[in-house]
């Protein structure tokens, strides 16, 4: 995708934030080959119900599995508050899943031409991003890349996007990685990381997650 393309969609997703009231979005990262009846799915739905109740939109990949069940628990809690409309649900296609895969029930932008713009449209859009408890390689991509920009950013200056990680595998994987890895001259994650196991912990997270510009 060309850089132009890019930032239409950017835009796409600015007027959509527009209509939505501009509130701030969560960028939720998880697995889409989830069935239903996977304990996680349930748990994902409700992580996309508290997160619009607790004043955010949902920023999502768009397709099955868990970025079903955060778009509908988004759509629940959408329903019950009149003030709210579907602009705080949205998610971001791509083109390669869209030839096998169905769409989540939100509504979407534009879809990228591959899985490198459609991260980068997740990460740079976002204010805040919750990692849900179930993922795989493409989940992990997306955080890394995350971490990263917060890494370069705490150090040369720019946004710091606060990464809410939901369920213990994520902080015994992240523990494993940070010591494992050179991290010297780097930040460990310390200042922009929290690692949470419920949903209360999850309001009490989203109630301080503003992200900070250095």
């Amino acid at each position: 995708m060309s850089k132009s393309n890019v930032e239409n969609i950017k835009n796409e997703f600015l007027l959509f934030k527009e209509k939505a009231g501009k509130p701030r979005y969560v960028a939720c990262f998880g697995k889409t080959f989830v069935d239903e009846n996977n304990p996680n799915y349930e748990i994902s739905q409700k992580i996309g119900k508290s997160i619009v109740e607790n004043g955010f939109g949902v920023l999502h990949g768009g397709y099955i599995g868990t970025m079903q069940a955060v778009s509908s628990g988004a759509n629940e809690s959408i329903k019950l508050d009149l003030k709210k409309n579907e602009f705080w649900n949205i998610g971001v296609p791509m083109k390669t899943f869209d030839a096998d895969v169905k769409r989540a029930d939100c509504v979407h932008l534009t879809a990228t031409e591959n899985i490198f713009d459609r991260k980068r449209i997740l990460i740079e859009m976002c204010d805040v991003c919750v990692v849900l408890p179930i993922g795989g390689m493409g989940t992990l991509l997306e955080v890394v890349e995350l971490f990263h920009i917060n890494q370069i950013n705490s150090k040369f200056g720019g946004k710091i996007t606060p990464i809410i990680f939901f369920g213990k595998v994520w902080k015994e994987l992240m523990d494993e990685i940070t010591q494992k890895l050179d991290l010297k001259g780097q930040s460990n994650g310390n200042g922009f990381t929290t690692y949470i196991d419920d949903l209360d912990q999850l309001k009490k997270e989203l109630k301080g997650a503003i992200p900070t510009v250095l």
